[in-house]
Parts: structure tokens; sequence; C-alpha cells
């Protein structure tokens, strides 16, 4: 049995939070997954994440406070040397940071890092900080995306080459529902949705604004973020009470998307997001802004995507994708790319004996 510990920043829902979840969900039989959580509290986490009760015995909180914490790096070892760890999976630059220090000179702990994007990096001070860590220790690096691959190899140097494996998520949990009937034109109720953190990067103000001339369409949010208030003053402004509903975070994802007819993403930075996948997983389409590698999870027969980031550009694609008419179905390209098990065995393949 090898042990695998996974470090993330925090564990609240979220694309990587989700994804790590799913990995010790979801892991071989002859790997033990532990997730360590650098900031945030076991009760606060469980309250707002009701699913990972069940698991909570291989979850570990640091606690971390803002700012450097040289506690947190020896907390870490600590817990890694008890748990008598074989491999550490890293995501970000934070938890790149701790994994790292916390693992000088310990050479029986594998290090796969997984970078999700590569924008962070257009800051020099991040960039330098995870050049100097992935030199510090000898670390398998990974890229979500074939994009982020590339580009990290640009950022980084030529001298950098990482794994490709891309994303993956649980698609016999995310499958078609059974009783949606496709959209017809004008014959009921157009239903759209988004699933994100209410964060400024996720440009949810041009979705907003996108659908507000559009009849006959109702527009589901679901997350939370510092956003909100702001989202939900600019749908008051534009008297959108009735055509907008923010449902907040909620465990039933796979309802979330069973209700839509399309899928938004409206990023102004973006990786390769997990929300798309699933909803095509479910068999429904989505229009998407083309950044980082999301044109790499979008299914071309069934999905659209924006070059420019615009209120009008969305306006007119959500139009254009409610007169659709296609044979084609988003799931086969998901289920042949993006499967979390294969996504496991790829990871898994990395792991040395």
């Amino acid at each position: 049995m090898k042990i695998m510990v996974e470090i993330i920043q925090h564990l609240k829902p979220g694309g990587i939070e989700k994804l790590v979840f799913d990995i010790m969900r979801l892991q071989e039989s002859n790997i033990e997954v532990y997730i360590v959580a650098l900031e945030g509290e076991k009760s606060v986490c469980l309250a707002h994440w009701p699913i990972l009760k069940r698991y909570q015995e291989r979850l570990i909180f640091l606690d971390k406070q803002p700012g450097f914490k040289l506690v947190t790096v020896r907390r870490l070892r600590k817990v890694l040397m008890s748990l008598d760890t074989n491999i550490i999976h890293t995501h970000h630059i934070g938890p790149l940071l701790y994994g790292v220090m916390a693992t000088l000179r310990l050479t029986n702990i594998q290090h796969i890092h997984t970078e999700h994007d590569v924008w962070h990096l257009l800051d020099n001070k991040q960039l330098q900080m995870t050049k100097l860590m992935l030199r510090l220790n000898h670390i398998t690096l990974v890229a979500d995306a074939a994009t982020v691959g590339t580009q990290l190899t640009r950022v980084l140097g030529r001298g950098v080459a990482p794994v490709t494996i891309l994303n993956g998520i649980d698609t016999e949990k995310f499958s078609p529902s059974l009783n949606h009937k496709r959209y017809k034109y004008r014959s009921r109720v157009f239903k759209i949705g988004c699933a994100a953190r209410l964060v400024t990067e996720k440009s949810l103000d041009i979705l907003i604004k996108a659908v507000a001339d559009i009849p006959n369409v109702e527009l589901y949010i679901a997350g939370d973020g510092p956003e909100k208030q702001n989202l939900t003053n600019l749908v008051q402004e534009l008297d959108l009470s009735t055509k907008v509903k923010f449902i907040g975070y909620t465990d039933d994802m796979v309802g979330f998307y069973h209700q839509l007819d399309l899928f938004v993403l409206t990023s102004s930075n973006e990786g390769l997001p997990l929300s798309i996948l699933e909803a095509q997983s479910c068999n429904v389409p989505v229009v998407c802004s083309d950044v980082g590698a999301v044109h790499e999870g979008v299914c071309k027969q069934t999905g659209h995507l924006i070059k420019l980031n615009t209120v009008n550009e969305f306006h007119v694609a959500i139009q254009a994708q409610m007169k659709r008419r296609t044979e084609h179905y988003p799931r086969n390209f998901i289920t042949k790319h993006f499967d979390i098990r294969m996504m496991i065995k790829a990871y898994n393949q990395l792991i040395k004996e």
C-alpha cells in the first residue's frame, strides 16, 4: 500500500478541490489518498461541503494564516512523516512551496506537481519562486492540458518539459438526464447555467448583460464568492430579478446540469475548467470564452468558442445556440478524453516503484 498526499491551498468547493476529492474517492485500491489543506479548519469546511464528512478521517487542515509561515512547513513535514508518505501531489504555487520545503532531504518521498493554468506566472515574483522550487527538488511537473504545457515551457524555459495529463471528471456520475427534452426554439423557457466562484475573473457581469434582452430565457448561477453583492446589484439595476437566479453552492451539481439547455462560461482567465466537462458529460452544450486551455475541452460539433469576451459576442452566440439543430451530443467527446479514471491511471504511471 502506497500513501499519496494531495496538498492544496484550501478545501472550498471549486475545480481543483473537486478534482483532488475525486482522486481520493476513486483512486486504485493499492494507493491510499489523504488531502492536506494549508488553510482553513475542518469544522468550517465540513459545514460548507457536507459530502466530505464520510471521508473526514483522511482530511487534514493546517489552518495557515496569511503570509509565509515556517510553522506550517514544520507541521506539514510532521504530517507527511507520520503518514509514512510515498508521494505528494501539489497544486499551484502555495502548495508547491510548502511541499518542497517540507520534503527537503526526504528522498523517499516523490513529488508530483500539477499546474492548472499559467496566467498567475505573469507575476514575476510567482514566476521566480516557481523556478526556484522546481530546481530545489526533483519534481515531476504535470500540465493539465496541452496548451498549459506549451505555455509552461515558454515561461519557465526550454529545459522544462511537463507531462500533459488532461483533467478528468467522473463521467459515471455526470451522466445525461433521462427526462430533460431537447429544446425546440420558442417552445418553452430556455435555461442557461453557469457554475463558478463569484470572482472578477469569471466576468459574470458579461453573462448577465448578455441575456438581459433575450426573451424567454432564464439564467441560473451556481456558486458563491466576493463578487456576489456586486452581481446582485447589477441584476437589480437591470431589473432582471425574475430572469437571473443565484442559487449559491449546491451539492447536487448533476441535478443542476440536468435542468439546463446551455452552459455558458465567460471567464477572462482559465486553465481547463471542470465545469464545462461536467456539463457536456450531461449532454449540455457549452458557449465559452476562448481563453487558456478551454478550447481543448469544448466539443467542436456542439459547442461555441468566443474570441472576443464582450457582451455582444455572447449575446449573439446564445441566440444562435437557441436556434441550433444538431444530431450530435457532447458526452461522447468527454467520455473519450476526460474521464477521471483515465486521468488517475495516467498519474499512477508516474509513481516510482
